[in-house]
C-alpha cells in the first residue's frame, strides 16, 4: 500500500478516533439505516465498524501487519492521537464513542478516495471534533474555510501548505468525512435521493447482521469487480484457440464479467490467532441474472475435490449438486441472458459439429455430482502452469464408452486413426493407463464458464470413476502416479490442519494455497502491487492458505471465508521424486559418486529395517542389501584399489563392512571386532596414496588401527581410554604434523600416528557428547564443550581457553565454524526445541524456537561465497528448515522430511536435497 493512501486513510480516521476508539466505557450498537443513506450507490465496498475499538490491535495478526512500514507508520499516528486525546480533557468528554462506516468509492474511472460517516449529535460534539482536527492536523480552527453546498455547509482543511486536504460536513445528524471534496459532495446529495436502503437485496443481507457483528463488510457486486480491477495486471495477451479464433485476454477487463454473480453480500470479520474469519450471506436473484442463482434449490454436497487432487494443489475451485438436472437447467438459462451467449453458442456448436455429438448432453449425462478445476504446480510464469479439469462419473466403464465414442466420431470427421488420439503410460504400479488427445482444450471454461476458463482439457484419462482433463500428457501422468501414491491433498499435513475451519457440505468450494501460487504475483497484478508483494514476501508468506466456500440453503447463500496466519511460513516444495523405502529411513541420506558415471550420482541409505539402499538420480533403486546390525556414523567412500572404482565404507557394533557399488564384499571384509564398538569408523588417508588407516573404539575401552587390508596394526601403541568412546576417532593434521583425536567422558587424546601422547592437554571438563572440531580460524585449535555447553579451546601446544556461553542441557548439540563468512569461529548449539547461533564471545546471532524437539544434530553447507547456512529437523513434525547466518528460512522451507538431510548435485543440471520422510520414502527437492 502506498504511504498516500495510508496518510490519507489516517487522517480520516483520527478524526473521529475520539469519537469511538480512547474512551473506556463499551457501547452497545443499534444498526441505523441513516449512517447507510449517505454510502454512495456506486461505492463497490464498504465496511461498518461497532467502534474503532473493535479493531483488535493486540492480535498476533494485526501485529504481524504493522512490520510493514506504512502500517507501522500508521500504528505510530494512532498513539500520537491517543495522547492527543488523552491530554485534551475537554476533547475526551465532549466525544462519544460512535459507529462508523468507511465507504470506498472512486473519483473519475480508477482513482479510489475513502469516505467516513458517523453520527454528530450536538455542537459540543462538532465543537470537540474540531478542536481534535486542529491538534491532529497542526491547522488552526480559524483557518478552515467553510462555503455552502446543496443547503449544507461544507468545511475544507489545507494540510501541508495546501499539498493535502481534508473536507467535512456536519449534515442530517451525520458527520460526513473525506480527503476529497467531491466525495462529500457525493454523499449529500446522496441523502436526498435513492440510495443502498431502497435496494431489496442491500436490505435483505443487512437483515443477518446482529448484535454481535463488531465488523461487517458490505460488497457491491456490481461495481465491486471495478474495485479488483485496479489491482491486476492490465497486459493483453493473445492466442489463437482450437477454433482459428484469436483470442485476446487482459485480467483487468475480465474481472469485470463477475458483476453478475450476485447483487449485495455481507460479511463479519473476525479475528482469531492463526486467521481472519469473513462469515456472511450473498443476496441473488435469477431475475437480474445472478451466477449464483445457478445453485437455487441445491442442497449442500459433502467436499471431496481434495481426494481427486494432488498435494501440490495450488489453487482448486469445485461445484458440487445434490440435484444435477437442476443445476444445468439453471446454468443455460444464466447463460441465455447473458451477454456471452452467442459467442458460447457458437463455440459449442464448432464442438458439437466435431464430436457429431450433442455435447452439453453428453457430458451432463457423464456427470454425477461434482466439477472441479484445479492449478498443481507453478513455475510463476504466464502460461506454464499445470492444470487439471476433473468430472465425477457414475461409472467409470459407461464413462469410457461415451469418450470413446466423441472421440471416434471426432477421428472419423477429420479422416484420421482413432488409436492415433489414444497414448498408453505404464505407471508405478505397473499397469498401463489409456491417455487421450481431446480436441477442445477450452471446453471447461466454454461449459461452465470463466470460473474455469483457466483449466485447459488437453488430453483426458481416468481414475476411480472420474474423467481428468490436464494441460498436458505430462500432467496427467504425474497425476496417475501421485494417485497410486496416495500423495493426494487430502493427505498433505498443512492442508489437513487448514480444513478443520471448513464446512464439511458446501456447493462452492475455493482454496488457495498461497505460498505455492505465491511466485504468479507477477502474472496476477499489477506492477505496483506486484513489488509491494515482492519487497514483503516474507510478511505475506505468513498468511499461507486461503478458502472461500457457499452453501446454499432455501434461497439464501451462505459465505465462509478463512484466511490462515502463521508465524512461521509453510511454505512447501513439491518433491520432483520421492522413493519407497519399504521402512523409516534411519541415518542421514548421503549423496555419493556414482564412478561408472560421473554426471549423475547416487544416494546411499539404511533404513530401520537394516536394509542398505543405494538409489540413482531418478529415484529409482539400484540394490538393496541386509546388514545385520544399525550403521555407526558415517558410511565413507572410498577408492580400495585406487583405480578409481569407489566402495562403501562403514561399521555396525560387530563388524567392519566394504561393499562395491554392486553391494557386494570386497576382499576380506566384513571384518568382526574382537569387542563391540562403540563409535562409527574413522577413516584416513595420511599420504593420499589410497593406503587407508581405520579406527575403531570398543567396549572394551581399547581403541583399535586397521591396515587397509583389515589388519590390527601392531605398531599402534595405544592402550586404554578411562571410558567408551563414542564419537568417531579423528585425523587433523596441523603445520604438517598428524594428530590422532578421540575423547572419553573425561579426557581428550591427543596422540601421533603411532598412538602415543603428542599433547597433553591441561584442560578438564567432563565432555559433552558432541564430536571434536578442529577450527584453523586465526589460530588451529581443536574446540568441544563441557556438559553444561561451555565452550573450550584446546591448542596444540598444551594450553587451552574457556569461552562463556549460555547455559545448556547435557544433551545439547553442538558444532563450531565460521557461519557468516567474516573470519571468526561462531557456535551452533542445538538444546532441546531451540536453535542457537553465537559468535565466540557469545553474542547471539539467532535463535530459532520450533514446535518439537529437533534432531540433536545440526548439518552446515556452503552456498556461495563464504557464508554458510544450517539444516535441522522436526522430525515429530515431519518438517526440516535450512536457515542462513540472519535466521532467515532458504526459499520454499520448511519442507517435508525427518531425517538429517543432504544438499548436493545428483546431476549437473541442478543442486538437490535428499531426506526421509515420515512415510517411509526418500525425497529429492530441487533447490533454487
Amino acid at each position: 500500500m502506498k504511504k498516500s493512501l495510508i496518510i490519507i486513510l489516517f487522517a480520516v480516521l483520527a478524526a473521529v478516533a475520539g469519537f469511538i476508539y480512547f474512551t473506556k466505557d463499551d457501547v452497545v450498537f443499534s444498526k441505523e439505516t441513516s449512517l447507510y443513506k449517505a454510502v454512495p450507490v456506486t461505492a463497490p465496498v464498504f465496511v461498518e465498524f461497532e467502534s474503532l475499538r473493535v479493531i483488535p490491535t493486540e492480535n498476533p495478526i494485526v501485529q504481524e501487519l504493522a512490520g510493514l512500514d506504512d502500517f507501522a507508520w500508521l500504528v505510530e499516528k494512532i498513539k500520537e492521537t491517543d495522547l492527543t486525546i488523552k491530554g485534551d480533557k475537554e476533547i475526551q468528554n465532549d466525544l462519544a464513542k460512535k459507529p462508523v462506516v468507511l465507504a470506498l468509492d472512486f473519483i473519475g474511472e480508477d482513482v479510489l478516495k475513502p469516505l467516513i460517516i458517523t453520527e454528530l449529535k450536538s455542537a459540543n460534539e462538532l465543537k470537540g471534533f474540531e478542536k481534535l482536527m486542529e491538534k491532529l492536523l497542526n491547522v488552526p480552527v480559524s483557518a478552515f474555510q467553510a462555503r455552502k453546498y446543496d443547503g449544507a455547509r461544507i468545511v475544507d482543511v489545507n494540510i501541508e501548505a495546501g499539498k493535502k486536504s481534508m473536507h467535512y460536513c456536519a449534515v442530517d445528524g451525520l458527520l460526513i468525512i473525506s480527503p476529497d471534496p467531491i466525495l462529500v459532495e457525493k454523499s449529500i446529495r446522496q441523502l436526498s435521493s435513492q440510495n443502498i436502503t431502497d435496494n431489496s437485496f442491500f436490505r435483505m443481507v443487512n437483515k443477518t447482521v446482529t448484535g454481535q457483528s463488531e465488523i461487517s463488510w458490505y460488497i457491491n457486486h456490481t461495481r465491486f469487480p471495478e474495485l479488483w480491477a485496479n489491482y491486476l495486471n492490465p497486459t493483453t495477451q493473445s492466442e489463437v484457440n482450437e477454433f482459428g479464433q484469436t483470442i485476446k485476454s487482459n485480467l483487468k477487463r475480465a474481472v469485470q464479467g463477475i458483476k453478475t454473480y450476485a447483487s449485495w453480500s455481507e460479511l463479519d470479520m473476525s479475528f482469531d490467532t492463526d486467521r481472519i474469519s469473513l462469515n456472511g450471506i450473498t443476496a441473488a436473484d435469477d431475475s437480474l441474472n445472478n451466477f449464483l442463482a445457478v445453485f437455487e434449490g441445491q442442497e449442500p454436497v459433502s467436499c471431496q475435490a481434495d481426494r481427486i487432487l494432488p498435494d501440490n494443489t495450488s489453487f482448486f475451485i469445485s461445484f458440487t449438486f445434490a440435484n444435477k438436472d437442476l443445476f444445468f437447467q439453471n446454468l443455460e438459462k444464466y447463460f441465455e441472458h447473458s451477454a456471452a451467449y452467442f459467442e458460447r453458442e457458437g463455440r459449442l456448436k464448432k464442438v458439437r459439429e466435431g464430436l457429431r455429438d450433442e455435447s452439453r448432453t453428453r457430458l451432463k449425462a457423464l456427470v454425477k455430482d461434482r466439477v472441479v478445476a484445479a492449478i498443481t504446480s507453478v513455475s510463476g510464469q504466464a502460461g506454464s502452469s499445470s492444470s487439471l479439469f476433473i468430472i465425477s462419473t457414475n461409472s467409470e466403464n459407461e464413462s469410457r464408452a461415451s469418450l470413446d465414442e466423441m472421440l471416434q466420431n471426432y477421428a472419423a470427421g477429420k479422416n484420421i486413426e482413432f488409436a492415433t488420439l489414444r497414448s498408453g503410460f505404464k505407471a508405478k504400479d505397473g499397469k498401463t493407463y489409456s491417455v487421450y488427445s481431446f480436441p477442445y482444450p477450452s471446453l471447461p471454461g466454454i461449459w461452465l464458464g470463466k470460473s474455469f476458463g483457466f483449466a485447459e482439457a488437453r488430453y483426458v484419462t481416468f481414475w476411480d470413476n472420474n474423467l481428468v482433463f490436464g494441460n498436458s500428457q505430462e500432467t496427467l501422468h504425474k497425476y496417475l502416479n501421485d494417485m497410486i501414491d496416495e500423495t493426494s491433498l487430502y493427505r498433505n499435513k498443512n492442508y489437513i490442519e487448514f480444513k478443520d475451519y471448513n464446512e464439511n457440505r458446501a456447493n462452492i468450494n475455493a482454496y488457495v494455497n498461497v505460498n505455492r501460487i505465491y511466485g504468479m504475483h507477477s502474472t496476477l497484478f499489477n506492477q505496483n502491487i506486484s513489488k509491494s508483494l515482492s519487497e514483503n514476501e516474507d510478511l505475506f508468506r505468513k498468511f499461507d492458505a486461503l478458502s472461500w466456500q457457499v452453501v446454499c440453503e432455501k434461497k439464501i447463500y451462505f459465505n465462509s471465508i478463512n484466511l490462515r496466519y502463521s508465524t512461521r511460513p509453510k511454505t512447501e516444495a513439491r518433491a520432483s521424486w520421492q522413493s519407497d523405502m519399504g521402512s523409516t529411513i534411519g541415518g542421514k541420506p548421503l549423496i555419493v559418486i556414482n564412478h561408472t558415471n560421473k554426471s549423475s550420482n547416487e544416494i546411499i541409505v539404511q533404513t530401520e529395517d537394516n536394509q542398505l539402499h543405494l538409489v540413482a538420480a531418478d529415484g529409482k533403486q539400484v540394490w538393496s542389501a541386509p546388514i545385520k546390525g544399525k550403521i555407526m556414523g558415517e558410511i565413507h567412500q572410498i577408492d580400495y584399489y585406487g583405480n578409481g572404482r569407489l566402495q562403501y565404507l562403514f561399521n555396525t557394533s560387530d563388524k567392519l563392512y566394504l561393499l562395491d557399488r554392486n553391494g557386494t564384499n570386497v576382499a576380506k571384509f566384513p571384518i568382526l571386532f574382537k569387542s563391540p564398538a562403540t563409535n562409527g569408523v574413522g577413516v584416513f588417508d595420511y599420504d593420499n596414496n589410497h593406503k587407508y588407516r581405520f579406527f575403531v573404539a570398543c567396549e572394551n575401552l581399547k581403541v583399535y588401527a586397521y591396515s587397509h587390508e583389515g589388519s590390527i596394526i601392531n605398531g599402534w601403541a595405544f592402550d586404554k581410554t578411562s571410558s567408551i568412546v563414542t564419537t568417531p576417532v579423528q585425523h587433523f593434521r596441523v603445520n604438517n604434523k598428524d594428530y590422532i583425536v578421540f575423547k572419553d567422558k573425561s579426557k581428550i587424546y591427543i596422540q601421533n600416528r603411532q598412538g602415543l601422547t603428542r599433547v597433553d592437554c591441561a584442560a578438564r571438563f567432563e565432555n559433552s557428547n558432541n564430536p571434536l572440531v578442529l577450527n584453523t580460524d586465526q589460530i588451529a585449535k581443536i574446540v568441544a564443550t563441557d556438559q553444561s555447553g561451555k565452550v573450550y579451546y584446546l591448542f596444540f601446544d598444551g594450553k587451552f581457553a574457556e569461552k562463556k556461553t549460555d547455559n545448556f542441557s547435557k544433551n545439547h548439540f553442538f558444532t563450531v565454524d565460521d557461519v557468516n563468512g567474516n573470519g571468526v569461529p561462531d557456535f551452533v548449539f542445538i538444546d532441546g526445541k531451540e536453535l542457537i547461533v553465537m559468535d565466540e564471545n557469545g553474542k547471539e546471532l539467532f535463535s530459532e524456537k520450533l514446535d518439537n524437539t529437533l534432531l540433536p544434530v545440526a548439518n552446515l553447507y556452503s552456498f556461495s561465497g563464504r557464508q554458510k547456512k544450517i539444516g535441522v529437523t522436526d522430525a515429530e513434525a515431519n518438517q526440516i528448515y535450512l536457515f542462513d547466518s540472519n535466521g532467515k528460512l532458504h526459499d520454499g522451507f520448511p519442507l517435508s522430511g525427518n531425517s538429517e538431510f543432504s544438499i548436493g548435485k545428483l546431476t549437473n543440471a541442478q543442486l538437490n536435497l535428499v531426506v526421509g520422510s515420515s512415510e517411509g520414502s526418500l525425497y529429492n527437492y530441487i533447490l533454487e
